[in-house]
């Protein structure tokens, strides 16, 4: 045997030893592994579906006799739970290994037993542009309808109660069907609830353990308690129901009267948001807050949080959202929803059940521009909230590409930290170019200041939103804008700058048009249920906020998002309530979509904000825009029962064993043709039209006694429609009527888009519109 192969021969054994090494390390790992995962435990939301017991304290009791026969003793289960939810329908929050997950799944009355998941927040001029005109808080005494005696709870980040929008100087009494409390904690006590803030209450247990611990002290500045150490469920709170502030402005910008949508609605606090290092809201602590808001006895729950795409099936309690407002729903609680902000691409609204009002986001009239004058005396226009220190003169201006520290490295060109040159950057205004979705002219704006820069331009393609870059000057322009100065740079050999302040801008831009972000349908989870269902403002809104290190109490801020357009419906709802105390959430619903708006103030059809500026389809805004004083008078509405939603959960394909665990109900799922289409939503959307369908709805007069309804249509391209009757007439002893639209395709050519029109009944005074979304599908001839 040669030295060679002997050697070969060596190798060959120590490589096989080397892999059986490793297999058996692999297989200990993976038994360690096991081990550590049967012995972890992590928050389970064991769900039982509606209570069967009325006193809370039954359900409780029932919890925890479970968690003791399946954890062995009571002080187990004592240490495992988290939270009993006993009010608007069963179930437990526990810490439970994946093995005991598992185990209870088994047990009698448990529907299922899902991981603890997280939630994200979908993060003055407002009213006026929606027509709401209350010009002081003189007019509380008037007899303007201001959501007096309704009570509307917010789940969101908490408040922050010293804020002059929560005073209650002109509060009705607290209703006497109030349940609620003023939970005291860090910085909270019960004397900050007053008769504006009735009540708050934080939830915490599910995301601490998520998160392991808070992260307190000089780290994080949260609070242990209600209050608002983010600023986002201030903001939301005083949107919808804040009351009158004069003067309010950010920074001498947006100066006027600030006031929610209902000034003398009353508001409870659910925190269940919180400023961590996960971030975001837990599944636990969401349900433990509906649970909670429908024994206290609000009448409207805003909730500006969702989850991102792919969603979970209506019944499925991965979506907490889903499920507790099906709950709250059932109770009579309107329950209004963010669509979310990933936009512009269809197919990612949130929040889709239908017995949720989902809300989109558009801009309104009024915008902050901020003159950019070149050297060369041309004048350039950008936006900016930065009021801050400007040197009032012109300066050296610069391209970021040409102060790069590495002239082969591309951060420098959106100016990303630490790639700009400090000696060539230093006393001049920076232009940077946004060149991905990771960095923003906040960021761009410290690293510009990091380099001894005294401003920024920063260019990016359209994006609604304006962003506080503090007191460092800051412009945002659009690439033309941005190309227009690269070329002035290029040729000038001395290229300079002067930044002026912003101004404050009314009524001269067009609008609502849709915000760039706002999340678009059709619904992936249920394509026949329209989504979103309206839009409202939800760009640059003025509203109370955390004073952020300051002795104010009067702190405003600036937020732009779905989570601001939420609350904009949230006050609107509670105006209808006041006026309608009877009035279920669908006939709410309904008394807004079928009277919303899809004409701007221009005259032209609500648009896309940015570079398409399309006309505005039902994907984008639903109904279309609010109108909040149409909404008050419909004259028809499409009201929907608990049960029409049982029966919509049968057209999804869940067996009636399953939607009986969830909603207790005894009746079995029928089988209707067109079922799925039949839900009494204030929309049609048909999403496959083979040939021909019929649709049915049925509408409630609640206008004039003796009305007479005539049917006129607008039919989707491709779609043929008819309405039977074409004719409604009302009178004292007729009130509810049902009709039929027939849809008929006429296309040859099926490319399966979506074809938008409308049906609008209208008895002369009103019109009651419902918009028509329909996609053909290849068929058999």
């Amino acid at each position: 045997m040669s030295t060679t192969n002997a050697r070969n021969m060596r190798w060959n054994r120590m490589d096989q030893w080397l892999v059986i090494s490793a297999i058996l390390l692999l297989q200990d790992f993976l038994f360690l592994s096991q081990i550590l995962a049967e012995t972890t435990t992590s928050v389970h939301i064991v769900y039982m579906g509606d209570k069967i017991y009325d006193n809370p304290d039954t359900t409780k009791k029932v919890h925890h006799k479970i968690l003791s026969s399946l954890l062995g003793s009571k002080e187990a289960a004592k240490n495992s739970i988290l939270y009993s939810y006993k009010h608007g329908f069963s179930g437990f929050a526990a810490r439970l290994t994946k093995s005991q997950a598992e185990e209870v799944a088994k047990f009698p009355g448990v529907v299922s037993v899902i991981p603890n998941r997280i939630h994200k927040l979908h993060t003055t001029r407002s009213w006026d542009f929606l027509g709401i005109h209350h010009s002081s808080s003189n007019t509380v005494s008037n007899g303007i309808n201001l959501g007096e005696g309704t009570i509307i709870g917010v789940i969101d980040t908490g408040i922050w109660p010293e804020s002059v929008s929560f005073n209650d100087e002109a509060m009705g009494k607290i209703p006497s069907r109030w349940k609620g409390v003023c939970e005291v904690g860090e910085q909270f006590s019960s004397k900050n609830c007053n008769k504006k803030i009735i009540g708050a209450r934080w939830f915490l247990k599910g995301i601490s353990h998520h998160a392991k611990k808070l992260i307190l002290g000089n780290e994080s500045s949260e609070y242990l308690s209600a209050r608002d150490a983010i600023g986002h469920g201030t903001h939301t709170a005083s949107t919808a129901a804040g009351y009158f502030v004069e003067n309010a402005n950010y920074r001498g910008l947006a100066s006027g009267i600030a006031r929610g949508g209902a000034p003398l609605a009353h508001l409870a606090i659910y925190k269940a948001c919180w400023d961590i290092s996960v971030g975001g809201c837990s599944g636990a602590d969401i349900l433990k807050a509906f649970d909670k808001a429908i024994h206290d006895g609000v009448d409207i729950l805003t909730v500006s949080l969702g989850l991102n795409i792919p969603l979970f099936s209506y019944v499925d309690q991965r979506d907490a959202i889903a499920i507790g407002s099906f709950h709250a729903t059932a109770k009579g609680i309107t329950v209004i929803c963010s669509a979310g902000n990933s936009g512009p691409n269809s197919l990612t609204v949130s929040n889709t059940a239908p017995w949720i009002i989902t809300v989109a986001a558009t801009t309104i009239d009024r915008a902050f521009p901020a003159a950019i004058i070149l050297g060369n005396n041309l004048t350039l226009w950008g936006e900016s909230l930065d009021a801050g220190k400007h040197s009032n003169g012109f300066v050296g201006l610069t391209y970021s590409e040409r102060v790069a520290l590495d002239p082969d490295d591309d951060t420098a060109k959106d100016c990303q930290s630490g790639s700009l040159n400090a000696t060539m950057a230093a006393g001049k205004i920076v232009l940077c170019f946004s060149l991905s979705e990771e960095q923003d002219i906040i960021s761009a704006s410290l690293a510009v200041r990091e380099a001894g820069g005294v401003g920024i331009i920063f260019a990016q393609s359209h994006e609604d939103g304006l962003n506080q870059c503090g007191s460092f000057p800051c412009v945002k322009v659009d690439y033309e804008v941005g190309t227009q100065i690269v070329s002035y740079i290029r040729r000038a050999r001395f290229p300079t700058a002067s930044l002026s302040f912003p101004k404050t801008v009314i009524g001269k831009w067009t609008s609502p048009r849709v915000a760039s972000f706002s999340s678009r349908g059709p619904s992936t989870m249920s394509p026949s249920v329209l989504k979103p269902d309206i839009a409202a403002p939800g760009v640059d809104i003025l509203a109370a906020f955390t004073p952020k290190g300051t002795t104010k109490n009067n702190a405003f801020q600036f937020l732009s998002g779905t989570s601001m357009s939420c609350p904009h419906v949230a006050g609107i709802a509670a105006l209808i309530k006041s006026k309608n105390a009877t009035w279920s959430p669908a006939a709410i619903r309904s008394a807004m979509v079928t009277t919303a708006s899809q004409i701007g103030n221009d005259g032209s059809f609500v648009s896309e904000e940015g570079s398409t500026l399309k006309e505005a389809d039902p994907f984008d805004i639903g109904g279309g825009h609010v109108n909040p004083i149409k909404a008050m008078d419909p004259g028809l509405i499409y009201d929907i029962i608990t049960e029409d939603y049982i029966q919509f959960l049968c057209s999804l394909g869940y067996s009636s064993s399953s939607i009986r665990k969830v909603t207790k109900t005894t009746r079995s799922c029928e089988k209707q043709k067109y079922q799925g289409l039949n839900l009494n939503l204030p929309s049609i959307s048909v999403p496959n039209l083979k040939k021909a369908a019929k649709v049915t709805r049925t509408v409630t007069n609640v206008g004039n006694i003796t009305a007479v309804y005539r049917a006129i249509v607008k039919e989707p391209y491709g779609i043929e429609v008819r309405v039977e009757p074409q004719i409604l007439s009302f009178n004292s002893d007729t009130t509810i009527l049902s009709f039929s639209v027939m849809l008929h395709s006429t296309q040859k050519v099926h490319n399966g888009n979506y074809r938008f029109g409308s049906l609008t009944w209208t008895d002369g005074k009103h019109s009651v519109r419902t918009p028509l979304a329909v996609r053909t599908i290849k068929f058999e001839s």
